[in-house]
Parts: C-alpha cells; sequence; structure tokens
C-alpha cells in the first residue's frame, strides 16, 4: 500500500495491491453487515452507536429516534464509498489505484474508524495500550484492525500534515 497526496495537498492517492482492495472491499461489507443486521445488544454496534445518555434511558432512546437512522445512513455511505472504490478491475495488472478528493478521504477515515472499533470489540480491545493478555486472540482480525491504523494513519499524515 502507498498513499500519496494529489497535486497541491488536494486530497490522496492510494496505491494498492489488488488483495488489498479485495480486503477492503470485504471489510466494508462487514461493516454495513453489522450496520443493518447487527442485533441491538451487540458490543460493536454499541461502539458504532454509542448512548448519548447512558445514565438516562428515556433522553437515550429519544435522541436515538431523532439520529440513529441517519447516522447509520452516513456510516453505510462510507463503506459503499469504499466498495465502489476499490471493486477490482480483471485487467488491474494487480494494482488498484485510487484517487480521492478530500470529502472522498474524510469519508474513508470515517469507514476505517468504524471498523476499527468493530474489530478492535471482536478482539477484545478496550483502550489503546491495555494489556494483551486481556485481549482475544484472533490473529486474522488483530492484523486487520493493525493494517487499518496503519491506512488511517498514512491518509491522515497526507490531509493533515504536522508543520514545523
Amino acid at each position: 500500500m502507498i498513499v500519496a497526496g494529489r497535486g497541491g495537498g488536494e486530497g490522496v492517492r492510494l496505491v494498492l495491491e489488488s488483495e488489498e482492495a479485495m480486503l477492503l472491499s470485504e471489510l466494508a461489507d462487514q461493516v454495513d453487515s453489522v450496520l443493518l443486521l447487527g442485533e441491538a445488544d451487540d458490543p460493536a454496534l454499541g461502539r458504532l452507536l454509542p448512548s448519548a445518555y447512558p445514565e438516562d434511558v428515556a433522553a437515550a432512546q429519544e435522541f436515538t429516534r431523532y439520529t440513529r437512522d441517519s447516522l447509520v445512513d452516513g456510516k453505510r455511505q462510507a463503506a459503499q464509498s469504499v466498495r465502489d472504490a476499490t471493486a477490482v478491475d480483471d485487467g488491474s495488472d494487480g494494482v488498484v489505484q485510487i484517487e480521492l478528493d478530500q470529502a472522498q478521504a474524510w469519508g474513508w477515515l470515517t469507514f476505517l474508524t468504524d471498523l476499527r472499533l468493530i474489530l478492535a470489540e471482536r478482539v477484545g480491545i478496550i483502550e489503546e495500550g491495555e494489556d494483551a493478555a486481556s485481549e482475544t486472540r484472533d490473529d486474522y482480525l488483530r492484523a486487520a484492525y493493525e493494517w487499518a491504523g496503519f491506512v488511517q494513519g498514512s491518509m491522515l499524515e497526507v490531509l493533515d500534515p504536522i508543520k514545523p
């Protein structure tokens, strides 16, 4: 994976191996599935859509009634944009290049955040730096979590570089 700035600092260019593109597409399907089919008691869904008022059930239900659909729609649109961009063409010679303007790139960052929240829940990561012994062992999910973090960090460095 290569992440580079587009000319004039107006977005991001991603260069992915076709396997990386397929992985992102599959992970986008899984995020969408959690949003559409997730049970109300699924802790991953709870991380994506936390209660605005954990101490006040009535206020939380009222808030959810007015905001949940638009939050879910925005998260699903972000996942769909990743799926659309990572559709692998059979004649792609093993490399997929994706040009994202700033708005599209920030949408991808939304998706990557959602993905990492779900994966963190599935692996058992509660807080960064937590003792690894308390985590559930799943090397594939852990690797996907770390790789998504690398992609996210690389994109952020291009979109919002720290200036000395």
